[in-house]
């Protein structure tokens, strides 16, 4: 067995310690483990602690200047709102379809249709001179896209649609999702703020999680496909990474 007995390796170990390279890898490697993760946390507790001092600190002025704004426009908001759902006759699970599914999928192809037709054609130039990796997928290969573009439907009307589903009876159970009345101002501010923060933990920590090698291989390599990616593949997934990351943690907050 070789042994590590360099400079290099006596700054890691301890006077006299002998070990194989093998062992010295592993070490090496939980050691910027650790590190990173230490980091990350730091990292997220300067963001998000130097956030809500500014919070803190302006929110007499901050509230005082968004409420005016929505004061203003709640009539107009809870009017449009009204005509809505008088218009379907108070059919909450229709409400919800509208408001969680269509609206969303809607504005996700609308989108990336003008993506997709920038990544085929090259044209205009100004969209295209702002690329992060101009030397790849200039143009982009129409087999894979079209690929990823079945994978995509799939993911959103076989697996996105039936999580709908189910995510609007618990929000029934919990109470009335799609009632006559908007939320208030603030809820709407308070919902914003803790929801957004908890998907983001999460988001984050399943996604170092589906790189541990036993999920890497099997679930989350599909996603890594597109080392170059376009638009469309933000939803490029495996199934289960779909269901479990890309649909349940938004829908659930």
């Amino acid at each position: 067995m070789s042994c590590c007995r360099g400079s290099h390796c006596k700054q890691l170990l301890p006077p006299g310690a002998t070990v194989s390279c093998a062992e010295l890898r592993t070490h090496i490697m939980d050691r910027e483990n650790t590190g990173g993760l230490w980091d990350s946390l730091k990292k997220a507790a300067f963001v998000i602690g130097s956030g809500l001092f500014f919070l803190i600190g302006f929110r007499n002025s901050v509230t005082w200047h968004l409420q005016r704004f929505w004061g203003a426009s709640g009539d107009f908001w809870q009017t449009q709102w009204t005509k809505l759902h008088q218009a379907l006759g108070g059919n909450e699970p229709a409400l919800f379809f509208i408001g969680t599914m269509l609206v969303p999928t809607l504005s996700f192809w609308l989108l990336n249709a003008l993506l997709m037709l920038v990544d085929t054609t090259g044209k205009p130039n100004f969209i295209t001179r702002y690329r992060i990796q101009p030397d790849k997928n200039n143009p982009v290969d129409p087999v894979r896209l079209r690929q990823a573009v079945k994978r995509v439907l799939f993911n959103q009307v076989c697996l996105s649609g039936p999580v709908v589903v189910l995510t609007y009876m618990v929000m029934k159970w919990r109470g009335d999702p799609c009632g006559p009345e908007l939320p208030t101002f603030h809820l709407v501010l308070l919902e914003l703020a803790v929801c957004g923060l908890l998907e983001e933990i999460l988001f984050y920590y399943t996604h170092r999680l589906v790189h541990h090698p036993s999920l890497y291989k099997s679930i989350h390599k599909i996603h890594h496909e597109w080392t170059a990616p376009v638009g469309v593949v933000a939803l490029y997934a495996h199934p289960v990474e779909h269901v479990v990351r890309t649909v349940t943690l938004t829908d659930l907050w």
